[in-house]
């Protein structure tokens, strides 16, 4: 640790003594925030194994996030607090085992990983699910996010009803910081 030092009868000022002194209830007052719902254009989650990236309809973002209808990008490095739920219809043939899967993707320069995933399978067929996920991660300025939903191959496709396709409610997706600076 580094401590100022003071020379005798030296006269002791509020920005020398404050300098290494940070606020931080002052600076999560407005925290860099996003919050994302609907997704409309989506209607089903096809069983080819491959990703669907979910686009939004309505995004609310405050703290410098540059946003798309499919990704968002990280303002500042901290520890930010993620939830995501997504809604669909399970096929009525639970003899595939089907599952959905739902994760949320980060974009760190080319390389993507999984931060945050959540895989229910159903129990009872043609009912809906409601998949989500939660919990901190720690970001880098500049990392790009975005929430993706899966079906397993072979298993059927889930629908995304029409009601619930422009649910706030049911499908959406957030990210607020709870812990600024901290880095991986």
């Amino acid at each position: 640790m580094d401590f100022s030092s003071w020379t005798p009868r030296g006269l002791a000022d509020a920005t020398a003594m404050n300098a290494r002194v940070r606020d931080v209830h002052r600076q999560l007052a407005s925290p860099p925030r996003f919050f994302a719902a609907g997704v409309s254009t989506i209607t089903s989650v096809p069983d080819t194994g491959v990703f669907k990236t979910l686009k939004w309809d309505v995004i609310d973002a405050a703290g410098g996030w540059t946003t798309t209808a499919d990704t968002f990008t990280v303002p500042t490095s901290g520890t930010y607090f993620i939830t995501a739920d997504f809604t669909a219809l399970s096929p009525k043939d639970t003899s595939k085992r089907p599952a959905l899967r739902l994760a949320v993707v980060a974009q760190t320069g080319q390389v993507e990983k999984d931060w945050l995933r959540s895989t229910h399978p159903i129990v009872v067929g043609g009912t809906y699910l409601t998949c989500s996920v939660r919990g901190p991660v720690v970001a880098a300025k500049g990392d790009r996010l975005s929430l993706r939903a899966l079906a397993a191959p072979g298993t059927g496709a889930w629908e995304v009803s029409a009601g619930s396709r422009a649910s706030g409610q049911l499908n959406r997706f957030s990210a607020v910081l709870i812990a600024p600076g901290t880095s991986r």
